[in-house]
């Protein structure tokens, strides 16, 4: 049998990896891996890692991008014997979330863009159309086995409750949009709101963190008919995709990438009487048209959320050729890029980001210290 020259060659893959975390982000990075491993060595980093990579030539470099200039993916992407250079993250068009990229997409081959349907549709009008030759847009997966059917039975009319799920981290998931949500509570009842994760909303019950996969957790999301979320800027939350698992009905804005599904439920961005008027009436809406959204939502997570369609679509960026797509950007774009990535949360030398490296790297700085 003849060898697989390929097998000659490393993919140095910058993202979260741990087959036995099959939660964001290692599930990505699990399903990256798993996508390429016949073909090439896979060599693991975190996005946090201030190492420099020395490719031999034909690796590959595929990988989540840290704003920080000293972090793995910056130090390494110049080197000339990289044959591609793929960055897969989070897209959308917020402007302090994104404008980090603009130097790093200009030296990358392809930009797989974890984002749904509707930020992808808008690239081309919106500040970043100069990205679009290299954006390929790409949905998470789901695996629906760690996420069962729990929601058999809903609400009484007028008695069913919201849901939200997530955190809004200074440095990432920051466009969450809670003062809508608290708003809306407000109007609606804030009885029939609660939310799971890092930030409490006005006096809505809040349960904190929640391991999403135990029965104690479980027992807590299916006493809620709806998963609710408010952003103004969020890729592709993976919480929509649990909630679908679930048998939970997602009322969200476009802006969290979902629009062209017609069984997740949309509410308009910043307009709290007219999301109301959505929510009250899905207070009436009979056991049987709900009934009917949750199984349209597993057909759908079944054909479009898929990790075997991840993977293909791994696969056919990485195998194939390399195409000439070079971005030369206008001075009004490199202005706009710099000044809003100044102004971000993300901004290399705010404290927040500079303690997060200084904790991810802490064991290589003793080490050097030691050596002096």
């Amino acid at each position: 049998m003849k060898k697989n020259l390929n097998l000659a060659n490393t993919v140095h893959l910058i993202y979260p990896y741990n087959l036995k975390n099959n939660i964001n982000p290692w599930s990505i990075g699990n399903n990256i891996s798993i996508a390429l491993k016949d073909k090439y060595k896979i060599k693991h980093y975190y996005w946090t890692s201030i190492e420099k990579i020395y490719p031999k030539k034909g690796d590959i470099l595929i990988g989540h991008c840290h704003p920080n200039p000293l972090t793995v993916f910056r130090r390494s992407i110049k080197d000339k014997n990289w044959k591609k250079k793929i960055i897969i993250q989070p897209y959308n068009e917020d402007p302090k979330q994104m404008s980090h990229l603009y130097d790093v997409i200009k030296e990358c081959d392809d930009f797989l863009a974890i984002c749904g349907e509707y930020w992808y549709k808008r690239i081309s009008k919106s500040k970043f159309n100069s990205w679009k030759k290299k954006i390929t847009q790409i949905d998470l997966g789901l695996d629906i086995k760690l996420y069962p059917k729990i929601k058999k039975k809903f609400n009484k009319i007028n008695e069913r409750k919201f849901l939200f799920i997530g955190n809004d981290y200074s440095y990432n998931n920051y466009a969450k949009n809670l003062t809508y949500l608290k708003n809306i509570s407000q109007l609606i009842g804030e009885k029939k709101f609660a939310t799971i994760g890092n930030k409490s909303v006005g006096k809505i019950k809040h349960f904190g963190w929640l391991n999403l996969q135990n029965k104690k957790s479980l027992n807590i999301i299916k006493k809620y008919d709806f998963l609710i979320q408010t952003s103004n800027y969020d890729a592709n939350p993976s919480t929509v995709l649990e909630s679908l698992s679930w048998g939970l009905i997602p009322v969200i804005t476009p802006q969290c990438g979902y629009k062209k599904e017609k069984s997740i439920i949309n509410i308009p961005l910043n307009k709290v009487n007219m999301a109301c008027n959505i929510i009250n009436n899905l207070q009436e809406v009979s056991d049987q048209k709900l009934k009917k959204l949750q199984s349209e939502n597993w057909k759908i997570l079944k054909r479009f959320y898929s990790w075997a369609k991840f993977r293909k679509t791994i696969r056919k960026i990485v195998l194939t050729k390399n195409m000439n797509k070079n971005i030369v950007y206008t001075k009004k774009e490199l202005f706009f890029f710099k000044k809003n990535y100044l102004a971000s949360p993300n901004y290399h030398l705010n404290f927040d980001m500079i303690l997060t490296i200084l904790k991810s790297n802490i064991k290589i700085f003793i080490k050097r210290m030691v050596k002096f």
